[in-house]
């Protein structure tokens, strides 16, 4: 039984529903969908369907850390911080289009992947998730670390 964790595929343990953003779409738009759905990225497609990025919070922190410069010495968890931090973000970065804040070499993983492939791929390379793409590049899902140590936990055979 505690093999059958070495034995599953990406394709049993992805997400299939994936939020996404086209690379067209607005710096502000992305950032409303990830509040929206409370996800920490979002696989940015072509208008063909393909997944040509990624982008997550971590790519807003060299910007995010510029901005606060301005704010130091301010009561982080106060309501007036939090809003001129906010559009300070909105002001310098939310017209900008997802294509120049996504990161473009996507790391990713295809659905016959081994589970354990994919999880040494996100460890060698310090992400949180990949997405799962076809031959053309078309994405099919994502798998995050959480889906990987729900996967761990389900084939214990302490449950």
């Amino acid at each position: 039984m505690t093999n059958e964790v070495y034995r599953q595929r990406v394709k049993n343990v992805m997400s299939r529903e994936v939020v996404t953003i086209n690379v067209r779409d607005s710096v502000h738009d992305a950032l409303e969908l990830m509040m929206e759905n409370n996800v920490s990225a979002l696989p940015v497609l072509d208008n063909r369907g393909r997944c040509i990025g990624i982008l997550s919070t971590s790519d807003f922190v060299d910007v995010t850390c510029d901005l606060d410069e301005g704010l130091d010495g301010a009561d982080r968890e106060s309501e007036i911080w939090w809003t001129i931090f906010v559009k300070n973000v909105s002001d310098h970065v939310g017209q900008q289009s997802v294509m120049d804040l996504m990161t473009d070499d996507v790391i990713s993983t295809e659905p016959e992947t081994k589970l354990v492939l994919a999880a040494a791929t996100m460890l060698r390379d310090r992400v949180h998730r990949l997405p799962v793409l076809d031959s053309q590049r078309r994405l099919l899902g994502i798998i995050s670390t959480t889906d990987v140590l729900k996967a761990f936990v389900d084939c214990s055979p302490e449950q």
